[in-house]
């Protein structure tokens, strides 16, 4: 007599779960859990014309029907092929970005095929067939993981020094012990549209950030600030394991990371947010109609042009009076991310 096949219940809820939560996302769900670029990366991806949630909706709903039918066998095999695929999308966000939504729908994949695997191996046992290892498993959860620490460290935002850095255009980054970002601050500061973030390029620096942000509490300007920091003298002994101090470390080098995740090694540090005022106002210049050979010629000796001012620094001054032109005329016009301070090394 044909013995029946039990329903899987484990399996079959999970996948059941599942494809909810893929159709729910598949139709666009309200709910915005997903805090990761990557999430608008592959909110359009497809296979064949076919997005990926209604490719997971319809296979989570074959392996709940496999559940039901308690084919554990054809189900672990099924559900071992769609790991496979889900192993090779983290791989992807690990070498692009993460998506959280992805993620959610990785775990679901890995606890059905665990499912179905735990259900074949409790029949391979009364076979007396011992139970091994999946390599599957480990390798999903490899990239799982190092999927989960990316999302982890994007979410570690990094620290401003001046308050309005939301809204700021341009970000500077910039060490106390490096002299040109010292005339970068005495230039910029009292700007509202540029936000600036200290980093250490040594460990005085950290003191220095932390005089610093005392003297800003009493209203002080940040290039006041800096000046009078420049000389602080190190704490000694447990002074210097103080839980503030300590916290501010944290943030310096969550800046520092910042840096050199951008390519870049040196400071100043400039991040442009936008379409910088100045290089609008360039684009308007070079749509006038050309002038003529001598009146170029004058554009390239006169330091106020907008064609000297591309490699001009950015403590350009206006040469008819000597002070300076504003803010605009202050930063570097090359609309890059561009770090600058003793060429290819970085300030002592």
């Amino acid at each position: 007599m044909k013995q029946s096949r039990e329903i899987l219940t484990g399996p079959l809820c999970i996948a059941l779960a599942a494809a909810a939560f893929c159709a729910w996302s598949a139709f666009g769900n309200d709910v915005s859990f997903c805090v990761t670029a990557g999430c608008a990366l592959y909110q359009d991806f497809t296979v064949n014309g076919i997005s990926l949630w209604w490719l997971g909706t319809g296979v989570f709903a074959l392996l709940a029907l496999l559940a039901l039918l308690g084919a554990s066998a054809a189900g672990r095999l099924l559900a071992g092929l769609t790991l496979l695929g889900d192993i090779c999308l983290l791989l992807l966000m690990a070498l692009t970005a993460p998506c959280v939504s992805c993620l959610a729908a990785a775990v679901f994949f890995a606890l059905t095929y665990l499912g179905f695997r735990q259900a074949e191996q409790r029949q391979a046992h009364r076979r007396g067939i011992p139970p091994r290892r999946s390599v599957l498993l480990l390798v999903w959860l490899l990239l799982f993981t190092v999927n989960v620490g990316a999302v982890a460290r994007s979410q570690a935002a990094i620290w401003p020094i001046t308050e309005g850095a939301e809204d700021a255009a341009v970000r500077m980054f910039f060490s106390p012990s490096c002299p040109s970002c010292r005339e970068g601050i005495d230039i910029l500061s009292g700007h509202v549209d540029v936000a600036f973030y200290p980093l250490a390029e040594n460990d005085s620096d950290v003191y220095r950030v932390a005089r610093m942000r005392r003297l800003l509490d009493t209203g002080m300007s940040l290039a006041e600030a800096l000046g009078q920091s420049l000389d602080v003298t190190p704490p000694r002994g447990l002074a210097a394991l103080n839980p503030d101090l300590l916290w501010l470390r944290f943030r310096m080098l969550r800046n520092k990371a910042h840096v050199f995740s951008a390519g870049a090694q040196t400071v100043p540090f400039f991040e442009y947010h936008g379409l910088p005022g100045m290089l609008v106002r360039q684009q308007a210049q070079s749509r006038q109609p050309a002038s003529s050979p001598s009146r170029r010629a004058d554009a390239r000796t006169d330091p106020a042009s907008p064609a000297q001012s591309l490699d001009a620094p950015f403590s350009a001054r206006d040469s008819q009076n000597g002070e300076q032109t504003g803010q605009d005329a202050a930063l570097p016009l090359d609309p890059q991310v561009v770090g600058q301070c003793g060429g290819a090394k970085p300030c002592p």
